[in-house]
């Protein structure tokens, strides 16, 4: 009986994974919707270059031909697989299952119980299957590299907190790297990271600071890294223009201030966008005024000076800067939106099982079970219970950066925060099952 029970959870644990990357692997009939994506085009161009060549880590503009310079994550998984976005589809998939598999073995190494152990797994497994999560890595772009990336880094820091050995140090260095390039706001992310993460290692992991600091540093070079091959191709060119589109046109006194700065063309501006709603129905005249000349003067002005201007604007208008000109009913329905339409097919078959339960939670219970969390932590001084709590946090600044980094498609850079909401959700509710069940079993031996 003994020998039954040791081989029921690994035979369990196998059958769920097994089942799991069949789902994602296999199961999905849908048909790749990539073709009218600019962004693929970029990333594949991008990959065409060579690995030692300038042109794949920091290419530049190339004048007169339509192609933005991306970070280089994405073209990097792009070249494996031949320059072929349509491969690229396939190889996500695997990744994500690989990603996930690594997180939900970080998980339930902090888990004893069996029983827990069994219900994590399954809660976790069937929350990967959410088509708000899945439906990505149907589009060769970057949001279901950078989706599975973050639950590897995820992955890789609960594995460094378990033990802080070389093994682990590498391989979080590793992914944060690779997370890094997938889009131009995590770095700031990564910064806040490990800036918290010296708070936390000075107090619950003291024999590891020294390797915190280090973590610090290296994420201030990683910073400054992106930071440079984002400067080399100009990528800030675009979100810049899409905010003085978006927002900073609807207000005459934002104007003024960036015309006092030098920008040109703000009457143009204001007679263009002032009106337009450019996140939705007018979405193509933005496309369109990239590249038909219009704004060749404010383009010009933006290359040379106007992102240094636009942080210098988001430091003197706080009211700007923490959204206060925008309605908080669209703010919340920003942050919170899942299952973004246009950009990936609806979801069949097994997806539909998950698409009835989430998301399951709102905005207080969110803030209610993290502060389950904190309760958790000040009774057993755990780090794993610190763990959502900085990521909650982090994702509360990722909304407000994507904000004000870029005022286009502010819908499908908010997405993630529903996804990691309720994903934190779902850990703390299942680390609550574990202490109960801990707790059960003390007071149980201290009766006896």
């Amino acid at each position: 009986m003994r020998v039954s029970k040791s081989w029921l959870y690994p035979a369990l644990f196998t059958i769920g994974i097994l089942y799991f990357c069949y789902i994602i692997l296999f199961s999905c009939q849908t048909k790749s919707r990539w073709d009218y994506f600019p962004d693929v085009n970029d990333y594949k161009t991008q990959s065409e270059a060579g690995l030692l060549s300038s042109d794949f880590y920091a290419p530049k503009p190339k004048p007169g031909v339509w192609f933005f310079p991306r970070p280089f994550t994405v073209p990097l998984f792009l070249k494996m697989v031949g320059s072929d976005p349509a491969k690229l589809v396939v190889l996500q998939k695997y990744v994500y299952c690989i990603c996930i598999i690594s997180l939900l073995i970080a998980i339930l190494r902090y888990i004893a119980h069996p029983v827990v152990k069994i219900i994590a797994q399954c809660g976790l497994l069937f929350f990967f299957t959410w088509w708000n999560i899945v439906g990505w890595a149907d589009i060769p772009i970057s949001e279901s590299l950078s989706l599975s990336l973050m639950f590897l880094w995820f992955s890789s820091i609960l594995f460094y907190y378990k033990k802080q050995s070389k093994l682990n140090l590498l391989f979080l260095i590793v992914i944060t790297f690779l997370l890094s390039f997938t889009r131009d706001t995590w770095p700031y992310i990564i910064l806040l990271f490990f800036t918290l993460n010296m708070a936390v290692s000075k107090w619950l992991l003291p024999h590891g600071f020294k390797k915190s600091i280090g973590l610090f540093v290296f994420s201030i070079a990683l910073f400054f890294l992106q930071n440079y091959t984002s400067n080399v191709g100009e990528r800030y060119r675009l979100p810049v223009f899409n905010s003085l589109a978006a927002r900073v046109s609807k207000n005459d006194e934002y104007l003024a201030w960036f015309k006092k700065q030098g920008m040109p063309q703000g009457d143009v501006l204001k007679k263009d966008f002032k009106n337009a709603d450019v996140d939705e129905n007018d979405i193509l005249v933005t496309y369109k005024r990239y590249e038909d000349g219009t704004y060749k003067e404010l383009f010009e002005w933006i290359i040379k000076d106007g992102k240094s201007k636009y942080q210098q604007f988001l430091l003197t208008h706080p009211f700007y800067l923490f959204l206060q000109d925008i309605p908080s009913k669209e703010i919340e329905q920003n942050v919170f939106i899942y299952n973004i339409s246009d950009y990936y097919q609806g979801s069949e078959g097994f997806f539909l099982n998950a698409e009835h339960v989430f998301p399951i939670f709102n905005k207080w219970v969110y803030l209610i079970i993290v502060l389950i969390a904190v309760f958790l932590f000040i009774k057993t001084k755990e780090i794993l219970y610190v763990f959502p709590v900085i990521v909650f946090f982090l994702f509360i600044a990722n909304a407000l950066l994507s904000y004000d980094a870029d005022g286009l498609e502010i819908k499908r850079h908010l997405f993630i925060t529903r996804i990691v909401m309720e994903f934190i959700s779902v850990l703390i509710l299942l680390l609550l099952i574990n202490y109960s069940t801990k707790s059960i079993k003390i007071l149980k031996k201290n009766d006896s």
